[in-house]
């Protein structure tokens, strides 16, 4: 029976909207995302991106030795100077007993293999070898001595160093924080205030094996003179190699100064609690990880390159060493067989050679520690002589009180490495009892003008003067002691709630002043509910302490300018985490006290403004409009845009 044909089903056509459906229907392939990009490279130019070693000779670079041990010691006098008198004693010591030590030796070795019953030569070498005895234990008290001192200095040549870097931070002109490397040579500061943990040990251990190998080599040159040549030769190529891979080390470590800085302030902010929900919320862990591996094997890279070449200056040193080694055991074996000298003295020589070998190398491997000490301490020091040169020094005056008036004449300001500066040409006069309220889009200058009016950044060009006074003359503490500022990015300090509103300056022992303040920006009842009221630590990573929300944080900030009582009051974005009616609390409060002071409010919720005596309205740095708040709604400028743009959300 035939098969019977079937005919091939024709599909039906599909409508346009059908075909849409079918392919929404489908399941398509989803490209794969692009690979995140690597972290960025930072290349630097100018003065700070030369490597300071990079023209340095092998003579200067050991040159830097006898100084820097200087500066220890003066560093350490300064912090303890009876520690440092008992080093010093202990290095004495250490020397006479090298000396003694070697000397009884000697005394010894005459008995010990002369001639004779073994129980005499023993006898005869007793005295000797007790002197050798008191001398080894000289030797070790003096050692746990020297501990005992180091162990003394230390922690004081730290927290002074370290204090010295965070004040000079705390003292530089706000302006420096913008130059380019600023950031990346504190950084490499930081690396000389780590060092000052074995500074004072790689220092006393040199000296140490320096008096020893001093004192042995004395002695060897009395026993013969032609063992220092080859015994020197023999140590020398070991400091040779130990400076330069000090010097390959540093090398690394200034390439990858601005790598390990940037690492390590993103990884405080990405494992800090205050901001673990945007990481999660966002995704952002596997990228940060990323990221964070990857800078982490650019170091790692830089490293390892640099590891053939320590190699090498290993391979070299050790080589050239080991010959003149074999050299000077030599020497010593033929003057000894051919009879050149005695089989005694040839024995003392034997101890000789190994107390100056093992000094040497002691000298060599702490001499190349003190060098690399010296490199840190040096980025140390310049850091610190920029700071120095970067603080405010402005002149003795001080600012008569009350302020009456403050006035800016054609300022301006451009930041370090900027094309435009963000503020230009600026002339404005600001008097007592006056609201002023500055808008503007971002980046129109608006916090860099109140920084100007402050005084935090000098104008480079113009001036700006409190009651006649030029801020270029006057001394800023003068002018910080009658301001209070409420930035837009405040501190949330670690402290009790009471250090938070006074930041550690109270006006009495009383709290009244205290809970005046915080009462006046609403959050008296948020402080009195808290654990410990006024003695609450804020500090949820502290145990025992708590967490403040946003919008309680910055009436917190607000309360602590308030506190102070300022002549000038500046409050940048005061109320942008607050809810309504802990806005309008804040600006009632502020136009309640305007009287006694000149008031500044920066926002960008223009309805605000209205309790300000006068608006101005800033673009590109410059002042474009200001009047009042009725005069500019009717003017048809951009403060009219603006609170159109705002009011239709």
């Amino acid at each position: 029976m035939p098969k019977r044909l079937r005919r091939p089903c024709r599909r039906p056509k599909l409508t346009s909207a059908e075909t849409t459906d079918t392919q929404a229907a489908t399941p398509r392939a989803t490209p794969a995302p692009p690979p995140p990009p690597p972290p960025a490279e930072i290349a630097y130019t100018g003065e700070y991106s030369v490597n300071p070693l990079d023209n340095v000779t092998f003579q200067a670079m050991c040159a830097r030795l006898p100084a820097v041990l200087r500066r220890i010691a003066a560093m350490s006098w300064a912090v303890d100077r009876r520690a440092v008198l008992l080093l010093l004693a202990c290095q004495v010591v250490t020397g006479v007993a090298a000396a003694v030590l070697l000397s009884a030796t000697a005394r010894a070795m005459g008995p010990i293999l002369g001639g004779g019953a073994i129980a005499g030569r023993l006898t005869d070498a007793l005295p000797a070898l007790l002197v050798v005895a008191g001398a080894t234990a000289a030797a070790r008290g003096a050692g746990a001595l020297a501990l005992y001192g180091e162990r003394r200095i230390t922690p004081g040549l730290t927290t002074v160093t370290d204090s010295a870097l965070v004040e000079a931070v705390c003292r530089v002109e706000a302006a420096a924080y913008a130059v380019d490397g600023f950031a990346d040579r504190q950084e490499a500061a930081e690396m000389g205030v780590i060092r000052t943990h074995v500074m004072v040990s790689d220092a006393q251990r040199f000296m140490s094996a320096l008096i020893r190998m001093v004192t042995a080599t004395g002695v060897l040159a009395v026993l013969n003179v032609l063992m220092l040549p080859l015994l020197l030769l023999a140590v020398l190529p070991a400091g040779v190699g130990a400076v330069l891979t000090a010097r390959v080390d540093y090398e690394i470590h200034y390439a990858n100064v601005a790598d390990r800085n940037v690492r390590g302030m993103m990884r405080w902010w990405s494992t800090t609690s205050k901001y673990a929900d945007e990481v999660r919320a966002n995704g952002m862990t596997d990228y940060l990880l990323f990221w964070y591996r990857s800078l982490s094997e650019r170091v790692d890279r830089r490293t390892l390159a640099a590891a053939p070449r320590t190699l090498r200056i290993a391979l070299a040193s050790s080589l050239a060493g080991g010959v003149f080694l074999v050299a000077t055991w030599a020497a010593l074996a033929w003057l000894a067989v051919t009879g050149r000298i005695a089989l005694a003295v040839a024995a003392t020589a034997v101890v000789a050679v190994q107390t100056t070998l093992a000094a040497l190398s002691q000298v060599v491997v702490n001499g190349a520690a003190v060098f690399h000490t010296s490199l840190y301490l040096g980025d140390m020091q310049a850091f610190l002589d920029d700071a120095g040169r970067r603080a405010p020094r402005r002149g003795e005056l001080a600012v008569a009180a009350p302020v009456e008036e403050i006035r800016l004449e054609e300022v301006s300001y451009q930041y370090p490495g900027k094309e435009k500066p963000a503020v230009d040409g600026v002339s404005l006069t600001l008097r007592r009892g006056e609201i002023l309220a500055i808008v503007g889009v971002n980046g129109s200058g608006k916090s860099t003008l109140t920084r100007l009016i402050t005084g935090i950044y000098l104008a480079d060009k113009g001036r700006v003067t409190w009651n006649g006074s030029d801020l270029a003359g006057v001394d800023p503490a003068s002018v910080w002691d009658r301001t209070g500022l409420v930035p837009q990015i405040f501190a949330q300090w670690p402290l009790r709630v009471r250090e938070n509103v006074t930041l550690g300056q109270p006006r009495t022992i009383d709290d009244g002043p205290v809970w005046e303040a915080v009462e006046a920006v609403g959050m008296k009842q948020a402080v009195e509910n808290l654990p410990k009221g006024l003695d609450t630590l804020l500090a949820r990573e502290v145990f025992g302490g708590v967490e403040l929300s946003g919008g309680q944080w910055q009436r917190l900030a607000c309360s602590r300018a308030l506190f102070r009582r300022p002549e000038l009051l500046i409050l940048d974005e005061p109320t942008s985490q607050m809810d309504p009616r802990g806005e309008h609390g804040i600006f009632e409060r502020i136009k309640a006290i305007a009287g006694d002071r000149i008031t500044i409010v920066v926002t960008h919720r223009l309805e605000n403004t209205r309790i300000a005596d006068r608006v101005i309205c800033l673009e590109n740095g410059r002042i474009t409009e200001q009047g009042s708040y009725d005069d500019l709604v009717h003017a048809g400028g951009v403060f009219a845009e603006l609170l159109a743009l705002s009011q239709d959300r």
